[in-house]
């Protein structure tokens, strides 16, 4: 999975870097140099041949070190030719081809392994970045009518893959990006970009198999806002992909934003032998948010009037879903700490549907409800971080000991949401934990109480008796169950119940015993 990320990550760094510009400065050789420190001040070396003449410098045989950890091999990515042009108003142009190739070789560092080389083209049309500013304030902007990567050849363990088995295409139209940077005692920058729209094509297939996987899809309005802080060279001292979390000790605060208009995505598998597969989502809106700091690690996200279909392989009909709106919430502490820290969870999928064909297969009786389904969690809390979340050796240590990497010290339902088939669960509560006082492998017995609501309860088991989706034998014991932990509310069909968790590990329901 590493070394998928990292193949991820440089594919896309030729984009990013004729897209994000230079950091730079107000002639050409500080320009070139402001670049450098910021490469090698996150952790990436650099090597190239600098060719400086009157106003003109011409940077060639360009070579990213993107290796943070020797064990993992070595990761490079080698670009072509750039020229910084001073300009009369104080500017600085970069000078870059339409076509640029780049190429990406990944050597790993065992014999289980397979190196892979990888030759890419981005290609530009109609683009301009100019370099404004003073060392300490600088302002790059970037344009271009069309910014795309190309995947020109692939080679894994010495063999090449032609384009019917290794195929890529990414396309983006009326590009624009804005970075600003201040140099302090930090290097704060902030990022604005805007796409219009993105298409991508994508096509692989195992020479030894018969299988071809084809993925496609476009986006509209991508629009980024990204802010942050980094530490002035740290990373040159330290190996900041393992070791993050010296990085935030020192200041680092990076987040961004990331969100887009319609969307379409498809995916195929064609197998002579299983059978053709095939997948189809589209979304009306999304976005996606994330931030790292020492306060701690924070993603969220949305989707809006998504759907999905689905083909499987030899079956007879079209599996669709939508819902009208999606969203998550994850944050959490980051950095060891003697003291409890904040974390949350949350889900929200409203509006969910199912096609009548699906229905039908699983209820031909129609005596189902098919209103829309929701479900929704809230949930909060404290606990003690053990170890430095983001220390990749402390996480190794931890897979190798088995320790606990942090304690529960409390939790709070705020919120459970569940309603679907004509019935509606909803609860909250909360809980505290004594880990003085923990066993089973260092879980501590919670200390609370959840108050529970279930409405139409009844009538959905009589529901599904009558579908032959649930045996009668299997609802009668349900109606007992619900029978111990809840008691009926005041009004129709409605069932509450109180649970109670005792720190010597009791539980009650309603003030019954029931462990």
């Amino acid at each position: 999975m590493n070394r998928f990320n990292r193949l991820l990550t440089t594919t896309s760094l030729g984009m990013i870097f004729v897209a994000q510009g230079a950091l730079a400065d107000v002639t050409p050789s500080d320009v070139w140099q402001d670049w450098r420190d910021y490469m090698q001040g996150v952790g990436y070396g650099l090597t190239a041949t600098e060719d400086l003449s009157g106003d003109r410098l011409t940077v060639s045989d360009l070579r990213f070190d993107l290796s943070s950890d020797p064990d993992e091999g070595a990761v490079t990515v080698s670009f072509d030719t750039l020229g910084f042009v001073q300009n009369n108003d104080g500017t600085v142009s970069v000078v870059m081809p339409d076509a640029m190739p780049i190429i990406v070789d990944v050597v790993p560092n065992d014999d289980d392994s397979e190196a892979v080389r990888m030759a890419l083209t981005v290609n530009q049309n109609g683009h301009d970045m100019i370099i404004s500013g003073t060392p300490a304030a600088m302002t790059s902007t970037y344009s271009a009518g069309l910014l795309g990567l190309t995947l020109d050849a692939m080679t894994i363990d010495g063999e090449t893959l032609d384009a019917a088995n290794a195929m890529m295409k990414i396309m983006m139209t009326d590009v624009k990006n804005t970075t600003r940077t201040t140099i302090g005692a930090m290097r704060d920058y902030s990022q604005n970009g805007t796409v219009a729209a993105v298409t991508y094509d994508m096509q692989f297939k195992d020479p030894n198999e018969p299988a071809i996987a084809t993925i496609a899809g476009t986006s509209s309005n991508l629009m980024l806002r990204a802010d942050g802080a980094l530490p002035l060279g740290l990373a040159q001292a330290t190996d900041m992909a393992t070791d993050m979390a010296t990085m935030l000790q020192a200041g680092m605060d990076v987040s961004g934003t990331l969100s887009g208009g319609n969307s379409t995505m498809t995916v195929t598998i064609e197998d002579p032998n299983s059978g053709n597969t095939s997948a189809a989502v589209t979304t009306e809106a999304s976005t996606l948010t994330a931030e790292t700091s020492t306060d701690g690690l924070s993603y969220a996200g949305t989707r809006q009037g998504t759907t999905v279909s689905m083909q499987p392989a030899e079956f007879p009909f079209l599996l669709s879903f939508a819902m009208e709106n999606a969203a998550f919430n994850l944050s959490g502490p980051a950095m060891k700490s003697d003291t409890p820290q904040d974390f949350a969870f949350g889900l929200n999928i409203g509006d969910f549907t199912m096609s009548d064909m699906i229905w039908g297969m699983i209820n031909p009786q129609g005596n189902l409800p098919r209103d829309p389904a929701s479900i929704a969690l809230d949930l909060s809390g404290k606990l003690t971080l053990l170890a430095d979340f983001l220390d990749a050796k402390a996480a190794e240590r931890i897979t190798e000991t088995g320790d606990m990497p942090a304690q529960v010290e409390s939790v709070s339902l705020n919120s459970l949401i569940v309603d679907a088939l004509g019935a509606k669960l909803t609860g909250n509560g909360s809980a505290v934990f004594d880990n003085t006082d923990a066993d089973n492998g260092g879980m501590a017995n919670p200390a609370g109480a959840v108050d529970l609501k279930l409405v139409g309860g009844n009538v959905l088991l009589e529901s599904l008796v009558e579908s032959g989706l649930l045996p009668a034998q299997t609802a009668m014991g349900a109606r007992m169950m619900m029978g111990m932990f809840a008691v009926p509310g005041p009004e129709d069909d409605t069932l509450t119940s109180k649970l109670e968790f005792t720190r010597s590990g009791s539980i009650l329901a309603n003030g019954q015993r029931i462990k």
